[in-house]
């Protein structure tokens, strides 16, 4: 059994590397540098073709898109917890944020970093750039109210893959300038998942100063 996770420091791939280290995984950690254009690499464009982190190489065989990866982990060590597969209504809540956060607050972002990949028209720019940053301020009132008066994590009582992955936007605000004391239950729900053991060990991963050799 092998396993290999393709990522990028400071980027959506910090859940997977997350659940990785939650579940005592050995695994191959590949990191890339996307402001060095390592995802546009032939090598990594034959891993995959559209060129985005995280990938999962399981056995061999690749896995893309963070719903993918994430459920892929989640089911390769049961053990470990980290989606809650005996909960049907849970479950579909831990799906219905997944899938919120990787087609929606992300796309908010991309909005305001890369606002060509809406439109080529530069004069269109500023306004998908203002729509983006709305965007991102709305779902962070809804992260913030999912959390007020709840149990410490997204799911309740229990944490989840969904709470390093809700953390990645968290991170990114400063990037928007937005104040996140605004959001105390939201920080509070960072500064929760960054104190878990697996999490540091994660975020260590990421700043490492190795830089690993991206092999097809």
């Amino acid at each position: 059994m092998s396993l290999t996770l393709y990522f990028a420091g400071g980027s959506c791939s910090l859940p997977a590397l997350v659940g990785l280290e939650e579940a005592g995984a050995q695994f191959e950690a590949v990191r890339l540098v996307l402001a060095d254009g390592d995802q546009r690499t032939p090598e990594y464009l034959a891993i995959n073709p559209r060129g985005r982190v995280p990938v999962l190489a399981l056995d061999g065989q690749t896995v893309g898109e963070n719903v993918a990866v994430l459920t892929a982990i989640a089911n390769r060590f049961p053990q470990a917890k980290l989606l809650p597969f005996g909960d049907e209504v849970l479950l579909g809540r831990a799906y219905e944020l997944i899938g919120w956060f990787s087609s929606g607050v992300h796309v908010s972002f991309a909005q305001v970093f890369r606002p060509e990949r809406f439109s080529r028209d530069e004069s269109a720019w500023p306004a998908i750039r203002a729509g983006g940053r709305e965007n991102v301020l709305a779902a962070f009132t809804e992260i913030e109210q999912r959390l007020q008066g709840g149990g410490p994590w997204l799911l309740g009582e229990a944490f989840s893959l969904v709470d390093p992955y809700a953390l990645v936007f968290h991170r990114w605000a400063p990037r928007l300038e937005i104040d996140v004391s605004a959001y105390p239950a939201f920080t509070a729900h960072a500064q929760r998942v960054l104190a878990r053991p697996a999490v540091g060990r994660a975020v260590t991963r990421e700043s490492s100063p190795q830089r690993l050799v991206v092999n097809a």
